[in-house]
């Protein structure tokens, strides 16, 4: 039996993660838009700090923009400078005009939308909403799940970011439940210094028994000329609209990329078939200490086949490294997506 995870038909380019001038970012929506609909994507998620508004009026036939907000778990009183360690979480409504925060400390919340915003608080406050009651002033595991919770019962996706730029450790990430996916390449903490990917990350959490997706994002503030165009994600939908965009987030029916290219992936008889271009190499990756990879030494590599048949392996992902450099990354699939007698 024959299960295709990625398909050889379009898929729309998508950054998930975004700031503009609603929060620290220094272009408008509007601009923002403009400036990655410019460049071919196709869809644009909008989150900004502890700011979250209808993005109805952003979509169009060629352009989804997904209603958002970026929220932060932390103590600010008592951080520690740059090694104080935080959360940073974003958080993607399942329509444009569904709009409410959860989560949000009051510290954070008037950090932005009075000092940051100019003063015009009660302005901005007219355009956003915080649903129950402030968090406190904390950083702690439980309090994030207690987010992560809160927004799930929405029918939020939650995302969690750049787990290196916040300083954390698996201490402060396994055990989390409800997580749609984290963000294995973050663009602004590559450019800012940090490690190129979390891949050894994203495998401890899905040894967790984490079943999450991986995300490739910008994380674009736009302060610099090369905040954007870093990470990415191609996502297959049968329909350029919101809901079919968000369900297929959902589903995991997506790989993140940074430059590099899935174009099939399908698993039969046992085996797991990927088709790429140019590849420099073409890697498996498993819950064990099995792993594969097809190096392109002498000659770039288009093609790899790996055996699954090993009764041990729980889940596989790929990874794939252009001759350019740029890598793509699938999410992990697990053993009851694969197996062939398990897909009927």
């Amino acid at each position: 039996m024959e299960k295709i995870f990625i398909p050889e038909k379009k898929a729309y380019k998508a950054n998930l993660h975004s700031h503009s001038t609603d929060s620290d970012g220094k272009l408008s929506p509007e601009e923002l838009k403009k400036l990655y609909k410019d460049h071919g994507y196709s869809v644009l998620a909008y989150t900004d700090h502890m700011y979250m508004r209808d993005r109805t009026s952003l979509c169009d036939d060629e352009f989804v923009a997904i209603s958002g907000y970026e929220n932060s778990i932390l103590d600010w009183k008592c951080q520690n400078g740059l090694n104080s360690k935080c959360y940073h979480i974003n958080f993607y409504s399942p329509k444009p005009d569904k709009v409410g925060m959860v989560g949000v400390t009051e510290y954070f919340f008037n950090y932005f939308n009075k000092k940051l915003r100019g003063g015009k608080s009660a302005e901005m406050l007219g355009k956003t909403s915080v649903l129950g009651d402030f968090y406190p002033d904390d950083y702690s595991k439980e309090l994030a799940q207690k987010a992560i919770d809160d927004a799930r019962k929405l029918g939020y996706l939650v995302v969690y970011n750049h787990p290196v730029w916040s300083r954390q450790d698996d201490s402060d990430y396994l055990g989390l439940k409800g997580l749609t996916g984290m963000e294995i390449y973050n663009h602004g903490g590559y450019i800012g210094g940090y490690e190129e990917d979390a891949g050894y990350i994203y495998d401890l959490m899905l040894r967790d028994g984490q079943r999450i997706s991986c995300f490739a994002n910008d994380d674009n503030h736009n302060d610099r000329p090369y905040s954007s165009f870093g990470g990415y994600n191609m996502i297959y939908a049968d329909k350029l609209d919101y809901d079919h965009i968000f369900a297929a987030i959902k589903n995991g029916d997506h790989y993140a990329s940074t430059g590099a290219e899935i174009k099939c992936l399908y698993y039969k008889d046992g085996k797991v078939y990927v088709g790429t271009e140019n590849a420099k190499y073409i890697r498996l990756t498993t819950n064990g200490r099995y792993s594969d990879i097809v190096w392109g030494r002498e000659k770039p590599v288009n093609e790899a086949v790996f055996d699954l048949s090993n009764e041990l392996i729980t889940y596989f992902r790929i990874t794939v490294k252009s001759v350019n450099g740029g890598k793509a990354y699938s999410r992990a699939y697990f053993k009851d997506e694969f197996k062939a007698e398990l897909i009927l």
